[in-house]
């Protein structure tokens, strides 16, 4: 059964990909979405059965993937634009290197000092958790479990990535 199940999306996925190109022509676009209508029909024809037109469901659910794709780039373009359009959106330090921002969000004040030189080492200074842990002398697992609580206290805390205001820079 599976053996013929995978036979028959092996046969039809150049058609379906055929189809997509005549219509939209950006083949890669094309043939990203071909995959995620192949990915959705294993997962879902096993449960349901091969539908009746299945060429048809499988170019319906990738011709879905593409709009969806095209609707999150647009929507991420118009946000692209509208803080190169509006000066009041730009941050206000140099896009080109947002390392000082960094360097304030591993300090957060909800993390002990421990946690923000290790999430430090890590994130600006660039060494592994292997070597983080080394030089606290702790064994790596407890390094790693350690700044994962201190992401996740980042998280929780809800603080953007931004330059702090002055006055939470002293």
């Amino acid at each position: 059964m599976a053996e013929a199940f995978e036979d028959l999306l092996r046969e039809l996925a150049p058609r379906v990909l055929g189809t997509l190109v005549r219509r939209y022509g950006q083949f890669d676009t094309c043939e990203d979405a071909v995959q995620e209508a192949l990915l959705a029909a294993t997962v879902q024809w096993p449960l349901d059965g091969v539908p009746d037109r299945p060429q048809a469901w499988l170019t319906t659910v990738a011709a879905r993937a593409m709009v969806d794709h095209w609707r999150s780039d647009s929507a991420r373009r118009r946000r692209e634009e509208s803080v190169t359009i509006d000066p009041t959106n730009r941050p206000a330090v140099d896009d080109s290197d947002d390392t000082l921002v960094l360097l304030f969000l591993c300090c957060h004040p909800a993390l002990t000092p421990t946690s923000q030189l290790a999430l430090t080492l890590r994130a600006a200074g660039g060494l592994s958790t292997a070597q983080i842990a080394a030089a606290f002398l702790v064994p790596a697992d407890t390094m790693e479990r350690r700044i994962g609580r201190a992401k996740q206290r980042i998280r929780e805390s809800g603080t953007r990535f931004e330059l702090p205001a002055a006055a939470e820079r002293i």
